[in-house]
């Protein structure tokens, strides 16, 4: 009976792996960095794996990666916020608090100089970890006699990141052979977007839906009573331009946001020794988190305020990974292909594979976060990674993991001649069917649209 109860148990444990998800009561110091959303900090997931079934062996594996730990990526998200506290400083309006934040913000803006969008050590070192467990968990795959074709967008964090992950591989395995390249070539699948969803993704409706949202979540006014002896400096903000003249705004909203971005980027420079976790009460973290949340759902997600468009803005990117698929299959020698890029491509590609709830659309946004939660789908350093095995008789299964835990995919899973059903594993033919079924909708869809006239490109 014991020994049935814990095979019990050892089912379920996958399960809930995937199925986490930290309401706003729940929050504390220890599931905070969560709500750091797209710039949660990726760690080793430390997860058991499904044993394949018998007959089984993995061979190829196809990836799509998301640079590591970066700086954040413009001037003002660092200069903006220090520039006010120090003028609230100069001006005697800060309080003990304020100081201190101030003296914390400082520093962050001064390592950042020069390195705006940059790789972190952090970033670095996850990435390694990335393909050093690669190898460990898939040594039929990773070894001396595979090849490995590795590519990156030329953004520089993302090949700052591949290097790192092509380092950690030739350390282990200095003989593997490493096809590598950093190309604009690549963009048509890696890194571009699809023009024919420009306007259901810029559409008057989403941006006001977002709006709205956002207006409801976003309440400044604690930590601004909290920084300021004096609001009115905030509240009306004085501004001198250039040309000598005086404009006087509301800079609430926008200081509470850009701190926020700050500070929910801390662990990516982990090694500074301090964070700005205390700056928000934990209420004002998931308020925060709701909106990062929202926004990359309403750019990657299904829903009718973006016509349920939006995900097909990567289909090339899933049409490459369907025929390089065809292509390792039909060599049969290990192999792997290695994608480095971004989040504003995996998000989409995650929301069209409909890996675990990345597919759900929500009737109201309010209901969002109830199931679809960017902490649990991407965030640094984040993947996707299929793994495919076969038999001795050619039968091809295919394995999901996401940020390196098992995760579900849109067709049923595979059973065996005796019906013992195989969680986590699913017959190549029927998932690649229904994959190329979604790719074929889509032309349907696109030839009906209007034509676009501009170009998108991260």
């Amino acid at each position: 009976m014991k020994k049935s109860i814990i095979i019990s148990l050892a089912l379920l444990l996958p399960f809930a792996l995937c199925a986490e998800i930290t309401k706003k009561e729940d929050i504390n110091k220890d599931n905070l960095y969560k709500f750091r959303g797209s710039m949660t900090q990726y760690e080793d997931p430390g997860v058991t794996y499904s044993k394949a079934p018998k007959g089984f062996k993995p061979f190829y594996m196809s990836h799509y990666g998301r640079h590591g730990s970066r700086y954040l990526l413009n001037t003002p998200q660092y200069n903006d916020p220090l520039t006010i506290l120090q003028q609230a400083n100069d001006k005697g309006v800060l309080t003990d608090f304020g100081k201190d934040v101030l003296r914390r913000i400082d520093i962050m803006a001064k390592d950042a100089d020069g390195h705006l969008g940059d790789l972190t050590i952090v970033g670095q070192q996850q990435h390694r970890g990335i393909a050093r467990r690669m190898v460990r968990n898939y040594p039929e795959i990773f070894n001396k006699n595979t090849t490995i074709v590795a590519r990156s967008t030329t953004s520089h964090r993302v090949m700052a990141s591949m290097t790192a992950a092509l380092m950690e591989f030739s350390s282990i395995l200095p003989k593997m052979n490493i096809d590598y390249n950093d190309s604009d070539f690549d963009r048509g699948y890696m890194n571009s977007e699809d023009r024919a969803i420009n306007s259901a993704k810029n559409s008057r409706e989403r941006n006001a839906a977002v709006s709205e949202f956002n207006a409801k979540h976003n309440n400044p006014e604690r930590l601004m009573c909290a920084l300021f002896t004096d609001t009115t400096f905030i509240t009306r903000y004085e501004r001198t331009s250039s040309s000598g003249s005086v404009s006087v705004s509301d800079r609430s909203d926008d200081l509470y946001t850009k701190i926020y971005d700050i500070a929910a980027n801390m662990g990516s420079h982990s090694y500074l020794g301090f964070d700005l976790d205390d700056v928000f009460t934990f209420d004002e973290w998931y308020d925060c988190w709701l909106q990062n949340n929202l926004y990359w759902f309403s750019v990657s997600g299904y829903h009718k305020l973006t016509q349920n468009l939006v995900p097909y803005g990567h289909a090339t990117l899933l049409q490459d990974f369907l025929d390089k698929a065809d292509i390792a299959i039909a060599n049969g020698t290990p192999s792997a292909n290695l994608r480095y890029g971004h989040d504003t491509a995996l998000y989409p590609l995650l929301c069209l594979m409909e890996v675990n709830d990345c597919g759900y659309a929500p009737d109201d946004i309010e209901d969002l976060a109830s199931k679809w939660v960017n902490y649990d789908i991407v965030h640094m350093g984040s993947n996707i990674q299929l793994i495919f095995f076969k038999d001795k008789n050619g039968k091809i299964l295919v394995r999901a993991l996401l940020d390196e835990k098992e995760a579900t995919l849109p067709v049923e899973c595979y059973k065996d001649a005796k019906g013992k059903e195989y969680p986590y594993f699913y017959e190549w033919d029927k998932l690649e069917k229904y994959y190329r079924d979604i790719l074929a909708k889509w032309d349907k869809i696109k030839a009906e649209l209007p034509t676009p006239t501009t170009s998108s490109r991260y």
